[in-house]
């Protein structure tokens, strides 16, 4: 990469660690369109990682807020979900399978915004479980369909909530690969300028959340939500 392109990478991947360190989700839907028109081998695994330093944060420092039981259920639902990602990229156009994500992204906050409030039930989070992994092996966006199906949740359940979520998801799937040679030298490189500049933008976000924490959390979060889901699928279209 040339010195420019290194540089887009920090800016990029610190503005997305920054926004997930105050959302609780972001990285790869501010982080991907970037990544992706310079070297579409920083997604999936170097922006999952990337965003495993700021999940790191989430849950260690608002630990208070986790909920051990939802997080159980989330991961009775993951392997089915990580299962039909594998599958999914096996038989089907990675571009096509991520621009269907990022639409049902979008459609899903149009929805929600527009006053459609899913009801909590005990298999709520079990879906929230299939749909995270399949949506993180697929295209490393794990976060909108946990913050869709729990947006009510204030910012310091949902943050530590989802990001223990994606810690243990993101894991498996770096196992995965490493175990099926599928990570390199060069994957390592960029793993270590993805995972730095995202260290850079988690000092930086503090007064972000402070802000966005006080007023602005749910509309915040759908933005990001919508936003990120419409680049993804147009990136992928395009």
């Amino acid at each position: 990469m040339s010195p420019l392109e290194i540089i887009l990478v920090v800016l990029a991947v610190a503005a997305g660690a920054m926004v997930q360190a105050t959302a609780g989700i972001g990285i790869t839907l501010v982080a991907a369109p970037v990544l992706l028109a310079i070297d579409p081998a920083f997604v999936p695994l170097p922006l999952i990682l990337g965003g495993a330093v700021v999940g790191i944060r989430n849950v260690t420092m608002e630990f208070a807020g986790f909920d051990a039981r939802r997080w159980r259920r989330c991961l009775l639902g993951a392997p089915i979900g990580l299962v039909l990602g594998e599958l999914a990229l096996a038989g089907l156009s990675e571009r096509g399978l991520t621009a269907a994500i990022g639409l049902l992204v979008v459609v899903s906050v149009v929805a929600v915004a527009s006053g459609w409030h899913p009801r909590r039930r005990s298999w709520t989070s079990v879906l929230a479980g299939v749909l995270v992994a399949l949506s993180l092996r697929v295209a490393a966006l794990p976060g909108p369909p946990y913050a869709i199906l729990h947006h009510d949740d204030p910012p310091e359940v949902l943050r530590p909530n989802i990001s223990s979520l994606v810690l243990v998801l993101g894991g498996a799937i770096f196992i995965r690969l490493v175990v099926g040679g599928e990570v390199d030298g060069e994957d390592l490189g960029r793993i270590a300028l993805v995972v730095g500049s995202a260290l850079i933008g988690l000092l930086l976000a503090p007064p972000l959340r402070r802000w966005v924490d006080a007023r602005w959390f749910r509309p915040a979060l759908l933005s990001v939500c919508g936003l990120g889901g419409l680049a993804t699928a147009l990136g992928a279209m395009l």
